[in-house]
């Protein structure tokens, strides 16, 4: 079964610029990951310091590992901190086990 993660983020002011490129590289370090099927980021409507970052991958253990391994990666720590100190509150992180209902 597939599984799907999804951040909710806000970049503080002045902060949107910084934070795309801290995700577009966090996401270089998911692209090649065995399991990652896609990864996609998208911008609210009327407020481009809202954010939507989802990743789409094979299986929960797909995806688990991958975590694992990046955990273990200093850049990866190190960008994901930097992220964190761009944000306006605390993100909206969680992953979704899903099934398919159209064809």
């Amino acid at each position: 079964m597939n599984t799907i993660t999804f951040g909710l983020l806000e970049a503080q002011e002045g902060k949107h610029e910084t934070l795309m490129k801290v995700i577009k590289d966090h996401m270089k370090y998911l692209d090649g990951q065995p399991g990652l099927l896609h990864g996609y980021i998208g911008r609210a409507k009327g407020n481009h310091d809202k954010l939507l970052v989802i990743s789409v991958w094979e299986s929960e253990e797909a995806q688990q590992a991958a975590m694992t391994k990046l955990s273990s990666h200093p850049d990866a720590t190190a960008g994901f901190l930097q992220m964190m100190q761009c944000l306006k509150g605390q993100p909206d992180l969680a992953n979704y086990l899903v099934e398919s209902i159209t064809k």
